[in-house]
């Protein structure tokens, strides 16, 4: 499974995330019509079940543009008139990718370890995961194999919230040991600019040989 950054990679992944934003905050205008995005979501994730890497998942991307307009004319939900057919299909790619990158997880830090070794960098992202209402991201030290675990949560209505904690992971392959405590507690922040401080903090500090 090839997971080499490109820029087809890149700005396919970042139109799929836009459109996630696009399409589940339907949710804080009409419930009806988020629950029907997420039915054609579902259908359109259904059709892409047999794509298994994210080479096979842009290439199909191009190759399958009208396949939003194909399942909501399918499916016909009663408010079909007021989606965003493009918006819905790449939310579903998004989806996709989402399950491959879970499904193939262990192999995908593997392949980015390998490379970030080959290129000489000193940090390595093994995981990362972006929804309209938070995100995940694992970034480890290449040689140290200290990581830094940051993650956000946010509501359609109500603040968000972060975190940051750093854990050991084991250097050579990137899998996380779970029998080491963390490195730093996990601690929580309510403001964004805080918590982009404090990560760029730990960066510094536990990038340190």
């Amino acid at each position: 499974m090839i997971t080499q950054t490109t820029p087809d990679r890149d700005a396919a992944v970042a139109a799929w995330r836009h459109a996630e934003s696009i399409v589940y905050p339907s949710v804080m205008v009409s419930a009806e019509l988020y629950q029907q995005y997420v039915q054609v979501v579902r259908a359109i994730s259904d059709e892409l079940r047999d794509v298994h890497t994210e080479a096979d998942l842009v290439r199909t991307w191009h190759e399958q543009r009208g396949l939003g307009a194909e399942i909501v004319s399918k499916l016909s939900p009663s408010m079909a008139m007021m989606m965003n057919v493009d918006a819905v299909r790449d939310a579903a790619f998004c989806n996709r990718h989402r399950e491959v990158t879970r499904e193939h997880g262990k192999e995908i830090a593997r392949e980015r370890l390998l490379d970030a070794r080959r290129t000489g960098a000193q940090w390595v992202v093994l995981f990362e995961d972006v929804t309209p209402f938070g995100s995940h991201r694992l970034e480890m030290h290449v040689r140290s194999g200290r990581a830094i675990h940051a993650s956000a949560k946010t509501e359609p209505v109500g603040p968000a919230s972060y975190e940051l904690e750093v854990v050991q992971l084991d250097p050579s392959n990137g899998a996380w040991l779970l029998d080491k405590p963390p490195l730093m507690a996990a601690s929580r922040f309510d403001r964004h600019d805080e918590w982009e401080a404090r990560v760029a903090q730990a960066r510094e500090h536990f990038g340190k040989d």
